[in-house]
């Protein structure tokens, strides 16, 4: 029962925590245009911390929060399957090990290699499942850092390949970036 309160309280300190968006630059700026809206001057902002706990809270909800749909489907999806693979083991784990301490059971040290098999492969779905928590809570602070950065702030970028041949008469290629 304790435990069980412990996490509610969890739960509710993260959904507090974990604010919807901000605004920031509300108001009109300086020079009051005529043809400016209020809400032309709102930036909407997603807060790091609130992605962060979501996607503590529930796999892929930082990226749902984030406008992210498809990142929320793939770590919705790669938790799921290892937290499954993790319990199955886990039962199988359980199994085996009930078979190994029973003093009747007949070839009980195949079920120990067994045991060990299953405790091995679960230890393992285990700390995959929290590298990919650890990777989602990751993904979902930078995003919400760079939700409203916009893309053509990068237009000055140029890629050209320009093929040659350089003072010994040997073909080169010339790779430019241009910045």
């Amino acid at each position: 029962m304790r435990n069980k309160s412990l996490l509610l309280i969890l739960v509710m300190l993260c959904l507090s925590f974990a604010s919807g968006t901000n605004t920031q630059g509300q108001g009109l700026q300086s020079d009051t245009s005529k043809s400016e809206t209020p809400a032309d001057s709102v930036v909407q902002t997603k807060s790091p911390m609130g992605a962060l706990l979501r996607s503590v809270a529930f796999p892929g909800w930082g990226q749902f929060y984030n406008h992210k749909y498809l990142k929320s489907a793939v770590v919705f999806g790669a938790e799921a399957t290892f937290i499954t693979m993790a319990v199955v083991d886990w039962t199988r784990m359980s199994q085996h090990r009930k078979n190994f301490e029973n003093p009747d059971y007949p070839d009980r040290y195949g079920e120990f290699d067994l045991f060990r098999s299953y405790e091995d492969r679960r230890n393992l779905f285990l700390w995959i499942t929290g590298g990919i928590v650890f990777l989602s809570m990751f993904d979902a602070y930078v995003d919400a850092h760079l939700y409203d950065f916009k893309s053509e702030q990068v237009r000055d970028l140029s890629v050209s390949v320009l093929p040659g041949v350089d003072g010994d008469g040997r073909a080169k290629i010339v790779l430019a970036i241009r910045f």
